[in-house]
């Protein structure tokens, strides 16, 4: 059984869109579904949780006959879904978590990076055709989150500073509404980051991987990440991999705001490596320290400031990608 959860206020209204498009062939087809249109934050976390709690309580069934939960929105809307599951299947043994569903996302938000991360295709009915011959195929894939400490996971990423404040501002923008009707939504990232850069001061920063201390000066940003993207296709940590049990961690700091500013448009291609003042690091748990709060993001939402610690759940979540 397939079981849609969908954000209708996900990229501007593109995931209600989306799901109109796949309704009408999955009725065609007569395949088996279910859908929750979801209200406000933290629904479709709580939808999850129940769906994975049901399967968990039917004593019968094999893997191959397990349900589907498909998120359908952005990023943060993946994320609610993704902890949902994991609420459900914390502490389960592996017989039970072999009944847990398994977690598939139809891209619709404005950022997308874990379907572009994961190969999955951007057009709802494509990503539907490539989420049905895997189910068939009964492909799956054990992905690693990234566990905060607070308790909550996040499926991309998480970080301090620039690109936490940048986040914040692009979740209240209203450039955000009207460049997604023009079909323009990945600009906001970019609009917002040079927005916010114009002001945004630098601050001392203790990164602690795996126990070991490195000490920054003037860091911009600090970017944990499970996948190599961010904000809409910035390949923040090229390397990055959902599946190496290992967390990538890039680190802005030491230059000046014009220079920044100008190398920017690099780290869509991933070519921000070279640049003195980009450094990168790995590890299995993160912690970050500051000299002054810094804001901290979670997939691009708010998670608090600083200081804040990480660690990395290896095969944490079985993904139809």
């Amino acid at each position: 059984m397939l079981h849609f959860i969908v954000n209708p206020a996900a990229g501007n209204g593109k995931s209600l869109r989306a799901w109109k498009r796949i309704r009408l062939r999955l009725e065609r087809e007569g395949i088996p579904h279910a859908c929750y249109l979801t209200s406000e934050p933290g629904e479709a976390a709580a939808v999850s949780r129940r769906l994975a709690a049901s399967s968990l309580a039917r004593m019968h069934g094999s893997p191959a006959e397990r349900d589907v939960i498909v998120a359908i929105g952005g990023d943060g809307t993946l994320r609610e879904v993704a902890n949902g599951l994991l609420d459900a299947g914390a502490g389960a043994d592996a017989e039970a978590a072999a009944r847990l569903p398994a977690f598939a996302v139809i891209p619709a938000g404005s950022g997308n990076d874990f379907a572009r991360d994961h190969g999955i295709p951007k057009d709802p009915l494509e990503a539907l055709t490539h989420l049905l011959e895997t189910v068939r195929g009964r492909r799956c894939r054990r992905i690693d989150v990234i566990r905060f400490d607070g308790g909550e996971a996040a499926v991309n990423s998480g970080g301090a500073g620039l690109d936490a404040a940048v986040a914040a501002a692009v979740n209240r923008s209203r450039i955000k509404r009207l460049l997604g009707r023009l079909r323009l939504a990945r600009l906001v990232y970019v609009f917002l980051m040079i927005r916010v850069l114009i002001t945004w001061r630098p601050a001392d920063v203790v990164l602690e991987v795996d126990g070991v201390r490195h000490a920054f000066r003037r860091v911009w940003l600090t970017a944990v990440t499970n996948i190599p993207s961010i904000g809409g296709g910035m390949r923040i940590n090229p390397q990055a991999s959902s599946g190496d049990g290992l967390l990538d961690v890039c680190v802005v700091h030491g230059i000046s705001r014009l220079r920044l500013i100008t190398a920017f448009p690099r780290v869509y291609a991933g070519a921000h490596a070279s640049i003195r003042g980009v450094s990168f690091l790995r590890g299995t748990r993160i912690r970050i320290e500051s000299a002054s709060p810094l804001p901290v993001h979670a997939d691009g939402e708010d998670a608090g400031t600083t200081p804040f610690g990480v660690r990395v759940e290896h095969r944490a979540l079985d993904v139809v990608v």
